[in-house]
Protein backbone atom coordinates (compact mmCIF):
# COMPACT_ATOMS: atom_id res chain seq x y z
CA UNK A 1 0.00 0.00 0.00
CA UNK A 2 1.84 3.36 -0.56
CA UNK A 3 -0.21 6.55 1.52
CA UNK A 4 -2.44 6.73 3.84
CA UNK A 5 -5.70 4.53 3.51
CA UNK A 6 -9.03 6.30 3.20
CA UNK A 7 -11.13 6.27 5.90
CA UNK A 8 -14.04 3.42 5.63
CA UNK A 9 -17.39 4.18 4.29
CA UNK A 10 -19.64 4.06 7.75
CA UNK A 11 -21.86 1.62 7.60
CA UNK A 12 -24.81 4.10 8.40
CA UNK A 13 -24.16 5.98 5.59
CA UNK A 14 -24.68 3.45 2.97
CA UNK A 15 -27.73 2.21 4.85
CA UNK A 16 -28.88 5.96 4.25
CA UNK A 17 -28.20 5.92 0.61
CA UNK A 18 -30.28 2.65 0.23
CA UNK A 19 -32.99 3.95 2.85
CA UNK A 20 -33.16 7.20 0.63
CA UNK A 21 -33.56 5.24 -2.77
CA UNK A 22 -36.42 2.97 -1.02
CA UNK A 23 -38.13 5.81 -0.54
CA UNK A 24 -37.55 7.44 -3.79
CA UNK A 25 -38.75 3.82 -5.40
CA UNK A 26 -41.74 4.35 -3.34
CA UNK A 27 -42.70 7.56 -4.59
CA UNK A 28 -42.71 6.55 -8.25
CA UNK A 29 -42.33 7.82 -11.43
CA UNK A 30 -43.41 11.52 -10.33
CA UNK A 31 -40.18 11.60 -8.24
CA UNK A 32 -37.93 10.49 -11.05
CA UNK A 33 -36.13 13.36 -11.62
CA UNK A 34 -36.52 16.17 -9.42
CA UNK A 35 -34.05 17.94 -7.05
CA UNK A 36 -34.16 15.41 -4.74
CA UNK A 37 -33.52 12.77 -7.23
CA UNK A 38 -30.22 14.60 -8.45
CA UNK A 39 -29.16 14.91 -4.53
CA UNK A 40 -29.58 11.11 -3.91
CA UNK A 41 -27.56 10.49 -7.12
CA UNK A 42 -24.83 12.56 -5.77
CA UNK A 43 -24.56 10.90 -2.59
CA UNK A 44 -24.97 7.68 -4.25
CA UNK A 45 -21.75 8.58 -6.31
CA UNK A 46 -20.15 10.32 -3.44
CA UNK A 47 -20.16 6.63 -1.44
CA UNK A 48 -19.30 4.79 -4.44
CA UNK A 49 -16.25 6.74 -4.92
CA UNK A 50 -15.16 6.50 -1.25
CA UNK A 51 -15.19 2.66 -1.61
CA UNK A 52 -13.53 2.69 -4.94
CA UNK A 53 -10.87 4.95 -3.26
CA UNK A 54 -11.05 2.36 -0.25
CA UNK A 55 -10.44 -0.79 -2.69
CA UNK A 56 -7.27 1.03 -4.27
CA UNK A 57 -5.92 1.15 -0.94
CA UNK A 58 -6.97 -2.01 0.59
CA UNK A 59 -5.88 -4.68 -1.95
CA UNK A 60 -8.15 -5.21 -3.68
CA UNK A 61 -7.85 -7.32 -7.30
CA UNK A 62 -6.96 -4.77 -9.99
CA UNK A 63 -10.13 -6.10 -11.62
CA UNK A 64 -11.96 -5.18 -8.28
CA UNK A 65 -10.60 -1.77 -8.42
CA UNK A 66 -11.76 -1.40 -12.05
CA UNK A 67 -15.13 -2.53 -11.44
CA UNK A 68 -15.37 0.12 -8.44
CA UNK A 69 -13.71 3.38 -10.06
CA UNK A 70 -16.58 2.48 -13.09
CA UNK A 71 -19.38 2.32 -10.87
CA UNK A 72 -18.46 5.35 -9.27
CA UNK A 73 -17.56 6.99 -12.53
CA UNK A 74 -20.71 6.36 -13.82
CA UNK A 75 -22.36 7.35 -11.24
CA UNK A 76 -21.06 10.66 -10.77
CA UNK A 77 -21.71 11.01 -14.30
CA UNK A 78 -25.75 10.27 -13.86
CA UNK A 79 -26.05 12.71 -11.09
CA UNK A 80 -24.83 15.34 -12.49
CA UNK A 81 -27.15 14.48 -15.28
CA UNK A 82 -29.94 15.03 -12.71
CA UNK A 83 -28.65 18.12 -10.81
CA UNK A 84 -28.59 19.80 -14.61
CA UNK A 85 -32.35 18.60 -15.80
CA UNK A 86 -33.04 19.61 -12.12
CA UNK A 87 -31.84 22.86 -12.44
CA UNK A 88 -33.56 23.87 -15.83
CA UNK A 89 -36.47 22.67 -14.15
CA UNK A 90 -37.16 19.81 -16.35
CA UNK A 91 -39.04 16.98 -14.58
CA UNK A 92 -39.57 14.23 -16.60
CA UNK A 93 -37.69 12.96 -19.87
CA UNK A 94 -40.51 13.93 -21.92
CA UNK A 95 -40.03 17.45 -21.08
Amino acid sequence: MSGPQPPAVPAAQVSAVLAWAARLAAAGPAASATIETAAYLTAKAAVLERIAAEREQGGWTPEDVTAGAEAAARARETADAAALLAAAGITTMEN
